[in-house]
């Protein structure tokens, strides 16, 4: 057979594909062993407890969390268009319904939802556990089955007009799938924490497109601390749930927030006073909560009669007033650019209030986050239209007031002035508003604490719910049980002198530092001698050739429970304390046997302090 005739160039233009197929092949296969070791170092340094390993995955758990909120989102809608046949705004769908719909859909939807938490507690083998507790005074392990029936539960309760917000079942999604990278990841449990807190970073940075005060919120309210070694991977997850959500994904500032005119200089005074106005609301309006609750456990109903409850009286309320319904995100929109008049913006607070007490009541789940804003919106446009009345020639807007309202309600009912001033600051990116912010963020929270024994709406998911007064026993740190080394070597060390060393001072396991006092390694004097004993006499010999990698380690802050953790996880009687991940100097170390009498002084504390209280 006679061969084909082939173009004149087809042969180099073939060897030219091959070649580069070839690299591209070659590529491929290098940038997979890339990313096989860059996993392994990410799953070794996570297991291991250091920082390196929990940036890798806070920015993993940050795009987690973005997801989730779309997916939040999406859930919402399709319930919503399941029971009222439209995917418009829950307020504009409230406004379209007949009356009779109004109170069918949020009586429907709330015994949806309680059917999914009965189904929920019949399910579980214990109580649930909120991400607060998980990272306050839990292991960090939450439960992906519980978590879901609930966010599925809160689907229906929103998604039929409930007065509640959507961002607590959303933090919760996305700090149970940071508590499952976690675990999978084999971290420990400080770390673990320390993952869920990024979870919940990530979610309220998805929910509010607000990044520095979702970190700052889980830092201030969650953690309690803002050092760097913690607030540096809640940053990271925070960013990057933003980027993704707002770049990527497309979603934008939940509240659209005009330019705003906040006044002459002495007008500040004025803000200072709504600050101390909403720092007596606060606390009346969190008894009004918490009084509703009583009401509906009172009643003894299952959780689908009284989710149901609590959403026909919603829908009995939005017959009249039908900005009621969902998170209200509309309605403070309409607040900002001055929309509503006084004497239906007083209406519209009182009716929502009442609906909120209602949902929150019930038992609904959700979160209170968002209606706070709204309630603080609400009072700041009523002080604002006072202020109008009394003074015409103000020159702040309604805006200002409503604006300025809405973080300091947060600041007196969260207890949380600094991640209230960044929220807003976040939401409006407008450098003017930060001095009146202030001002009232800071008046609202010193009034509010002097009621309620200082308590704030996070007070009871912060506290642990197990029994016998709830694991207080965890939260004292080691700071004060930390010892001088009992043996130190040094690293460039010679090994003769050293082990001479280490057998005057009674021998025993030895610490090994470099010159600025980082622990780099271990050593058994004891141990090596039988092994080699001809190599300990070798002069050239030094101590960091012969040394063995650096045991776990704590550090200053860490808990009593957290240290135990280690201790049995490990199987140590002594572990060292050293400054920080970042830089481990060295600061002494702690015993096992010390940390379980703090544990039993701290025990033993307790019946005296409930007494007292």
């Amino acid at each position: 057979m006679t061969e084909p005739i082939r173009a004149a160039g087809e042969e180099p233009r073939r060897g030219w594909y091959s070649s580069a197929v070839q690299a591209l092949r070659r590529l491929k296969a290098q940038m997979l062993v890339r990313a096989d070791r860059l996993l392994h170092a990410a799953l070794t340094a996570a297991k291991q407890g250091q920082l390196s390993g929990i940036i890798f995955w806070a920015a993993l758990i940050g795009i987690c969390g973005a997801f989730t909120g779309v997916g939040f989102r999406a859930s919402v809608r399709l319930v919503q268009r399941v029971l009222t046949g439209q995917s418009a705004g829950l307020v504009e769908t409230a406004e379209q319904l007949p009356w009779w719909a109004r109170i069918a859909v949020p009586t429907i939807g709330g015994a949806c939802a309680g059917t999914l938490l009965w189904i929920a507690r019949r399910m579980r083998s214990s109580r649930s556990i909120d991400y607060m507790e998980a990272v306050a005074v839990g292991n960090g392990q939450l439960g992906s089955r519980v978590a879901l029936l609930q966010a599925a539960s809160s689907f229906f309760t929103i998604g039929s007009g409930g007065s509640i917000g959507r961002e607590g079942p959303l933090v919760q999604l996305a700090a149970t799938a940071a508590s499952k990278i976690g675990q999978w990841t084999k971290a420990p449990v400080p770390r673990l924490r320390l993952l869920v807190a990024c979870g919940a970073a990530a979610g309220i940075a998805a929910a509010y497109n607000a990044p520095i005060a979702g970190a700052l919120f889980v830092a201030e309210v969650v953690l309690g601390s803002i050092a760097m070694e913690s607030f540096g991977p809640l940053i990271v997850a925070s960013v990057v749930s933003d980027a993704t959500s707002r770049h990527f994904l497309g979603y934008g500032p939940v509240y659209q927030v005009p330019h705003i005119n906040f006044g002459a200089s002495w007008e500040l005074a004025l803000y200072a006073l709504l600050g101390i106005l909403l720092g007596h609301v606060a606390p009346t309006y969190l008894a009004l909560l918490e009084r509703a609750r009583l009401a509906f456990r009172r009643l003894h109903w299952s959780p689908p009669w009284t989710l149901a409850l609590g959403g026909m009286i919603v829908g009995v309320i939005s017959v009249e007033v039908p900005s009621v319904w969902g998170n209200g995100f509309s309605v403070v929109n309409d607040m900002l650019n001055d929309k509503i008049p006084l004497d239906l913006l007083a209406l519209v607070l009182i009716a929502k209030l009442v609906s909120t007490a209602a949902t929150v009541g019930s038992g609904a789940v959700g979160g209170i986050l968002t209606p706070t804003l709204f309630m603080g919106a609400a009072m700041g446009a009523l002080f604002g239209n006072t202020v109008h009345l009394i003074e015409p020639g103000s020159g702040s807007q309604l805006a200002a007031y409503a604006v300025v309202g809405m973080g300091g309600f947060l600041a007196a009912t969260t207890h949380a002035p600094l991640t209230s001033i960044l929220l807003i600051f976040e939401m409006t990116l407008d450098y003017e508003v930060v001095l009146p912010l202030m001002l009232a963020c800071v008046t609202g929270h010193y009034v509010a604490r002097i009621y309620r024994g200082g308590e704030s709406v996070y007070t009871h998911s912060l506290s642990s719910k197990g029994p016998g007064n709830e694991d207080e026993w965890r939260l004292r740190q080691i700071t004060t049980l930390i010892r001088p080394p009992g043996s130190l070597l040094q690293r460039d060390q010679p090994l003769g002198a050293a082990l001479e060393q280490a057998r005057a001072r009674g021998g025993g396991r030895a610490y090994v530092v470099d010159s600025d006092k980082q622990l780099v390694g271990q050593l058994d004097p004891g141990l090596l001698a039988r092994a080699s004993p001809a190599q300990t006499l070798a002069p050239s010999l030094t101590v960091g050739q012969a040394m063995e990698p650096p045991p776990p380690t704590l550090t200053p802050e860490m808990l009593l429970g957290d240290a135990l953790d280690v201790f049995i996880a490990h199987r140590c009687k002594r572990l060292p304390v050293v400054s920080g991940h970042w830089s481990p100097v060295l600061l002494g170390e702690v015993s096992r046997h010390d940390v379980l009498l703090a544990l039993q002084d701290r025990m033993t504390e307790r019946p005296g302090r409930g007494n007292a209280a």
